[in-house]
């Protein structure tokens, strides 16, 4: 179990303030995977967000979607960094 550094309002307000801005963020797969995406906070939910991931296609017909929750980020198995 990791230590909690924040509480979940917080890490909520914080996801809501980057709704529509670019981020970069970091899963933890599990036995050392960890992936890396590119993409924009599309929608937030009471308990879970949805990232639009960015992709190097031109056909824009079929965008992937993730979604998380919170919990994941508290946890640290998700870690979000907006990009300027």
């Amino acid at each position: 179990m990791r230590k909690k550094s924040q509480s979940i309002e917080a890490i909520k307000a914080k996801i809501h303030s980057m709704l529509g801005k670019n981020i970069s963020m970091s899963v933890c797969r599990g036995r050392k995977r960890v992936s890396k995406y590119a993409g924009i906070i599309e929608n937030t939910f009471p308990s879970v967000f949805i990232v639009r991931l960015k992709t190097n296609k031109k056909d824009t017909e079929r965008i992937p979607c993730l979604s998380y929750s919170y919990n994941d980020v508290l946890c640290g198995d998700v870690q979000i960094e907006e990009v300027c």
